[in-house]
């Protein structure tokens, strides 16, 4: 968001210039209209003096002060809108900073008591706290997703009861991954994960999806029994049979 805030100050900027451009090259003098009936007649008020009256050989005169006009009130938006700009990024606490609160509340959780009945889903758990700007999906869950199909995976884990964690801490021979989905065994004590890649059609995200894909594998996970993988693109994108059936899967695996 950041980001986006400060691109967009520099093109009000630009277009405040654009503005200040056409006002300036403007004949002096502001346009007022009247109209009596069917007709209509141009004046031209200075900032000091009488109106003088634009007879139709100046209309060339009257276009240039009504685009004039037009320009001013323009403008005067974009600096309202440039100036609650500036404040915001003037306020906004800077990633590092806004990384620094995030992992210092974070860490409040580790302080509470976790009570026996509480169930393994519930219980407090570190999650992926990179980007937190990107999860703008909410869920019934009660969980803020990164794109709209995780969002749909989320919903239908939530209504189904079947328990899991999102984006949970994984952390494998020294290397530190985050799921997008966990689920935990009770009974065998074993974990079965879900990952979800979404813009297969896109070949930076696709080789970033294939360097994941082989980092389970490279540690021992096996695509179909413990690490499940679904994919999507922009022409076939996810669908509730495919989730469901994924459901389906782990719903047995946890014989719910």
């Amino acid at each position: 968001m950041y980001r986006q805030m400060l691109k967009r100050q520099e093109f009000l900027r630009a277009e405040i210039e654009d503005c200040l451009r056409v006002i300036n090259a403007a004949p002096p003098g502001k346009l007022e209209v009247h109209k009596n009936n069917s007709s209509v007649r141009f004046y031209v008020k200075p900032d000091n003096g009488p109106r003088k009256y634009l007879p139709k050989a100046e209309i060339k005169t009257a276009k240039l002060l009504a685009n004039k006009r037009i320009m001013l009130t323009r403008l005067s938006f974009l600096e309202k809108e440039l100036r609650a700009t500036e404040l915001y990024l003037k306020y906004y606490p800077k990633e590092a900073a806004r990384q620094k609160i995030i992992n210092r509340e974070s860490k409040l959780l580790e302080l509470l008591p976790v009570p026996d009945s509480l169930p393994w889903h519930l219980q407090p758990f570190s999650s992926n706290l990179s980007f937190v700007e990107n999860l703008k999906h909410p869920s019934p869950s009660g969980h803020m997703l990164r794109s709209k199909s995780e969002c749909l995976i989320d919903m239908e884990l939530f209504y189904r009861n079947v328990p899991f964690r999102y984006e949970c801490e994984l952390k494998v021979f020294g290397t530190t991954i985050y799921p997008d989905f966990t689920f935990f065994n009770e009974k065998t004590s074993e974990y079965k994960y879900w990952e979800h890649f979404g813009m297969m059609d896109d070949p930076v995200y696709r080789r970033k999806a294939f360097d994941k894909i082989e980092t389970y594998i490279s540690y021992g996970f096996v695509p179909g029994e413990n690490v499940l993988f679904t994919y999507e693109t922009s022409k076939a994108p996810l669908t509730i049979t495919t989730v469901d059936r994924t459901i389906d899967e782990i719903a047995a695996w946890l014989e719910l």
